[in-house]
């Protein structure tokens, strides 16, 4: 009986070759592993960021000339069109904060109190919703496009990846509680007559790169190649202005 004594040059290269097989599929599958893992996150993240988005406008716009123990207003609502179909803005005043003080003093922002016992003062807001880039930084050299919440002129970056917001509101001109007609800002003579706003949002997701080819999409009645390799989804409500029904 002969002795091994090793394997010869054609063993160890077909063992090689076996090998190489076995780890460029292991690679593989690592591969698609991450990919997907990568897509299904950002899906993911792209509804949070459609969703919360929404609910941010739609409990400030809800809203909208709420003047708690004021008497009386200069305004509630207006909005800006966005130039070439880009991104419209919309701002929204009237009483977001209520401050307990346990009796009522002296007005705060020259806001009338209550004028009872135990009641809540009132802050006067104005909410600005906006669309645009950060600004680069070391940290951060290609920021995303971000919906802003600007109060009282200070500006909070809120939601990253909303790429576009069209707003149109619903004008009731005959008096009967509901929207006859949609129409953008600047086609509103009275925005008093508004009773509700429709809120498209186009919602993008952060990571570049999730598919093979540019996704097509269709928004705002325009369709568009884009030069990235992202997915994107379209988001709409439609909110009521409550004290405008009243």
């Amino acid at each position: 009986m002969n002795k091994q004594l090793g394997f010869s040059l054609v063993e160890i290269m077909i063992a090689l070759l076996i090998g190489l097989f076995l780890l460029e599929g292991i690679l593989q599958m690592f591969s698609a592993s991450q990919q997907t893992y990568r897509m299904q996150s950002n899906l993911a993240r792209l509804q949070e960021n459609g969703r919360f988005a929404l609910d941010f406008l739609a409990r400030d716009i809800r809203m909208a000339s709420y003047w708690g123990c004021m008497s009386s207003s200069t305004g509630d609502i207006s909005g800006t069109e966005g130039a070439l179909n880009g991104p419209d803005s919309i701002s929204i005043q009237g009483v977001f904060v209520l401050i307990p003080t346990g009796t009522c003093g002296s007005p705060v922002n020259a806001v009338n109190s209550c004028g009872a016992v135990n009641c809540y003062t009132d802050l006067t807001s104005t909410i600005t919703y906006t669309i645009s880039t950060p600004t680069a930084t070391v940290s951060s050299p290609n920021p995303n496009i971000t919906l802003y919440r600007n109060t009282n002129n200070v500006s909070n970056p809120l939601i990253e990846g909303i790429q576009n917001m069209q707003v149109l509101y619903g004008v009731d001109s005959d008096g009967d509680g509901s929207a006859n007609k949609y129409v953008p800002a600047n086609n509103v003579a009275n925005m008093l007559q508004v009773v509700s706003v429709r809120i498209s949002l186009l919602v993008a997701t952060l990571d570049d790169y999730l598919t093979t080819q540019p996704m097509v999409y269709t928004y705002n009645g325009v369709t568009t190649t884009p030069t990235d390799h992202k997915i994107r989804r379209v988001f709409n409500t439609t909110i009521a202005l409550r004290n405008h029904l009243l």
